[in-house]
């Protein structure tokens, strides 16, 4: 029984760890978000000694987390950021490395060699808890060109 607990208590910490759940801004640090999320997928480091950290997670890669850590060392927020508000954010023009930074490593690329462009997909639950898939087009200078949002299954599609 004891044992059976143990197993129980390191599963629910590992869950909580998924999404960086326990970690208090401006307390935790950048130690802390690595123990409790493990190793970033990407990290950024910005002109002003700050971090970000990138973590994709979920089946099929339907979430990313981002972590801000400070100058200090310490965590300024964790949130996830496959969402329809971050996707709407994103504007032609932008940079390869701008949304890199803003939402991660896509779960997907596709080249269009006859348009020049290639196409970064990723998963996620759009707004209602459908499946959907955001894709963002970038021309040959790694310049946004376009985007838009598919769901997968309209009918059988939550997640």
């Amino acid at each position: 029984m004891t044992r059976f607990l143990l197993v129980i208590a390191v599963l629910l910490a590992g869950c909580a760890a998924y999404d960086g759940r326990g970690l208090q801004p401006g307390v935790s640090t950048e130690s802390d978000v690595r123990r409790l999320m493990g190793t970033p997928a990407v990290e950024f480091a910005n002109a002003d000694g700050s971090r970000r950290l990138a973590y994709p997670r979920g089946p099929l890669g339907a979430q990313t987390y981002m972590a801000d850590v400070g100058a200090d060392g310490k965590v300024g927020a964790v949130r996830s950021v496959l969402t329809d508000d971050t996707f709407q954010q994103i504007q032609p023009g932008m940079t390869r490395d701008e949304i890199l930074r803003m939402i991660g490593p896509p779960g997907e690329t596709m080249a269009f060699p006859r348009l020049k462009q290639v196409a970064w997909d990723y998963r996620f639950a759009d707004t209602w808890g459908y499946q959907a898939i955001f894709s963002v087009s970038f021309n040959e200078n790694g310049v946004v060109v376009s985007k838009f949002t598919r769901r997968i299954e309209r009918d059988k599609g939550r997640f």
